[in-house]
């Protein structure tokens, strides 16, 4: 990333247009009722459009609250993340345009000034960890459960991911310049902060369901990785019959395995 000095700390960025109103690229895919399987599809990142700075969404007065409410759910630093953390944090800050104020944590405040949760990635033992990140809205998974992991350990519960994944994400990771991907699922429940599935589906799918869609970037900083997601939730019943349809049709394909996981059949 020439833009990134290798020391971690990005010292010049293209100019975002923070008046532009930023939105989720679907991916045609998601509502052409293709099959559901587990890929990467990494997709190159336009860096003017890495983060959403709106001050008045929703999303930023709920992450402030959970911030406060549930500090110990939502945020984390593993041992040994600190400057990993405050590096990604300043290069945040500086993508907006802001100073962070020094009051609180470095990834705390960086995470109050956009839309996104903010992971951070470092290379150890051979390995791309988890080793800080506020993450307000998960998809149901625990923080707790993924701090210091590794990429592909984090991604053990997705049924295939080792087998299929495991040795390309390595090589993504070690050769990486700023990507984005799309990650989209099907919940029965439209809450943002989801840690844990509240009670199994009692049907698969149907008209009742929400759409939730993660874009996910990857921003490197030389041995330090920004990974951010931003989240968005639509009600199926909201979309067009053709796209709604064409959701339902892609989830109803996927395998067994992968609709168990995702919640998507009963247990």
């Amino acid at each position: 990333m020439d833009r990134c000095a290798t020391s971690g700390i990005c010292t010049q960025w293209p100019t975002p247009d923070l008046q532009r109103p930023l939105r989720v690229d679907i991916p045609e895919e998601v509502f052409a009722g293709r099959p559901h399987r587990v890929s990467m599809g990494l997709r190159p990142l336009d860096l003017t459009t890495w983060l959403d700075v709106d001050s008045q969404h929703p999303q930023r007065v709920l992450r402030e609250e959970l911030l406060v409410q549930r500090r110990d759910d939502v945020f984390a630093v593993a041992p040994g993340g600190e400057a990993a953390a405050t590096a990604v944090a300043k290069a945040v800050a500086t993508w907006c345009g802001r100073r962070l104020p020094g009051r609180d944590h470095p990834l705390v405040e960086a995470a109050t000034l956009v839309r996104e949760d903010l992971c951070v990635l470092q290379r150890l033992e051979a390995a791309w960890r988890l080793v800080a990140a506020v993450v307000c809205f998960p998809s149901r998974w625990l923080l707790a459960d993924k701090m210091g992991q590794d990429v592909v350990s984090i991604h053990d519960p997705v049924p295939g991911y080792r087998q299929q994944l495991g040795t390309p994400t390595g090589r993504v990771f070690d050769t990486l310049s700023p990507r984005w991907r799309i990650n989209w699922t099907l919940l029965d429940d439209p809450a943002l902060f989801q840690p844990r599935m509240a009670t199994p589906p009692s049907a698969p799918p149907d008209e009742s369901w929400y759409l939730r869609v993660e874009r996910q970037c990857l921003v490197p900083f030389g041995d330090y990785v920004a990974f951010t997601i931003r989240t968005d939730v639509a009600a199926l019943a909201d979309l067009g019959a053709p796209e709604r349809t064409a959701v339902l049709q892609s989830a109803a394909s996927a395998p067994v395995d992968l609709a168990t996981y995702r919640g998507w059949v009963s247990r």
